[in-house]
């Protein structure tokens, strides 16, 4: 059968496998503020509250949720592909090009491997999304 010019086969070039496991993950929701589940997480100073929304029961490949820090500085190296969405206060991330600022409304980039240290010295809430979601079960830990 011949093609027009320009005209674009459809092939879908997915796998069995990753066409199965789109149609087993869960529906579209909505996660209000007012009904999540803060609990506490370990932080070597100051106090965190998280709340992990996105898990495996959601998704089978990202994480995501929110975390309150409040006097904290945090020496992490991200073992995942991470953003941040700061909602509240002011984060300071100390990264190998210096120290950055920030605020509400601002957006930060993570890919695996980077070092850095979370400062917060007012209480301070982010969104965070992570990739894969199970990063600590492969690397054999628990999330903090």
């Amino acid at each position: 059968m011949a093609r027009r010019a320009g005209s674009v086969r459809r092939h879908s070039f997915q796998s069995q496998s990753s066409r199965k496991e789109r149609m087993t993950m869960s529906k579209a929701k909505i996660f209000k503020h007012s009904e999540l589940t803060l609990k506490p997480s370990v932080t070597p100073t100051g106090t965190s509250s998280i709340a992990r929304v996105i898990n495996a029961e959601i998704s089978r490949t990202m994480g995501g949720g929110i975390e309150y820090l409040e006097n904290a500085s945090i020496d992490w190296t991200v073992t995942y592909d991470e953003v941040l969405f700061i909602h509240e206060g002011t984060l300071t991330i100390e990264l190998d090009d210096g120290r950055h600022e920030c605020r509400p409304g601002d957006i930060v980039w993570l890919p695996n491997g980077t070092h850095l240290k979370y400062i917060a010295t007012e209480r301070t809430g982010y969104f965070y999304c992570l990739y894969p979601y199970d990063w600590a079960a492969r690397q054999g830990t628990l999330e903090p």
